[in-house]
């Protein structure tokens, strides 16, 4: 094998920029964000489900069933936390070597805007861990602690390019968009362990009314993540996106219409398949869990979407 010592400085440059390139930070941000959202969404919703619509005894039983999900997000959480990082810096300093840089990390942790987000996001990483291996049957403490690392994503968006009063407003509406959204995606998840909980007789009494108290919160998360949804956007664009030559507003308007579709598919839900129940409870059983996969398919779409266009100049 020959050895690289050997070669000419600009041609082992050319080796170390061909190396650095073989991971895009970028692509790895967008990746670990996207990880992020989504596990921190399921588990905010799904756990905020369990603890403020369903009964006590199911609840119990149903956070003992979502024991290996939650788990699993939760090290999902962790190593996306731990990809941003690095990511970020990289992207910053142009330069993947700058991450094994002390003072290079030290400066962006402390004094950056983006620092002081992954700061809170993995603090709250961490207490959610902890809680989580650690008081397994809290999980009213997890569904907060989940929330509230949820809520520092809104640090890095377009509010933090924005001063004064017109930047805790923004950072306030998104904090609004991002937990209710969560409330509505992670909610599913809740939903479909509620569901199948139904089929079992001696649960069922339970089940049905955790079901009629989802309903009831659902049309509070969804009318609070389109409303907060479409005052984020005038607040960043002005004006309504119609521009689909613009890279940001293309990947927006895409991101509307599928949350469109997902929001008729909720009310199809609702108030087709549910009142169903009572007549054709195997089929509309069937429909429900179809409809609420379908929701979500959807949902962690619009979500991969938003990591990747989060922090692009709209115009």
């Amino acid at each position: 094998m020959a050895c690289s010592f050997g070669r000419r400085p600009q041609d082992r440059r050319q080796l170390q920029l061909h190396g650095q390139a073989l991971i895009d930070p970028q692509g790895l941000w967008i990746l670990g964000r996207a990880v992020i959202d989504t596990t921190l969404m399921l588990l905010w919703g799904c756990w905020g489900l369990f603890s403020a619509a369903t009964p006590p005894p199911l609840s119990a039983v149903l956070v003992r069933r979502f024991s290996g999900v939650s788990a699993i997000c939760t090290m999902m959480v962790a190593t996306g936390v731990l990809a941003v990082l690095p990511a970020q810096i990289a992207i910053v300093t142009d330069d993947w070597r700058a991450t094994m840089d002390p003072q290079t990390l030290w400066s962006f942790l402390t004094l950056t805007t983006g620092g002081r987000a992954w700061d809170m996001l993995a603090a709250g990483a961490l207490l959610l861990g902890l809680a989580r291996w650690l008081m397994p049957r809290r999980h009213t403490l997890a569904a907060v602690l989940a929330g509230g690392s949820l809520t520092s994503l809104s640090l890095t968006g377009h509010a933090a390019m924005r001063t004064g009063f017109e930047r805790t407003l923004h950072t306030g509406i998104d904090i609004v968009h991002v937990l209710s959204a969560g409330a509505w995606f992670g909610g599913l998840v809740g939903f479909v362990f509620v569901m199948r909980a139904a089929r079992d007789v001696a649960h069922r009494p339970q089940a049905l009314v955790a079901l009629s108290r989802f309903s009831r919160l659902g049309h509070v998360a969804v009318a609070l993540a389109i409303l907060s949804g479409v005052a984020n956007s005038l607040l960043i664009l002005g004006y309504l996106p119609t521009d689909w030559r613009s890279p940001y507003q293309a990947r927006l308007l895409i991101k509307i219409g599928l949350v469109a579709i997902m929001a008729l598919a909720a009310i199809v839900n609702r108030y087709i398949f549910v009142p169903l129940l009572r007549r054709k409870r195997r089929e509309a059983e069937t429909a429900l869990l179809a409809g609420a996969a379908f929701e979500l398919l959807l949902g962690a779409v619009v979500i991969a979407l938003v990591a990747a266009f989060g922090t692009m100049d709209p115009f």
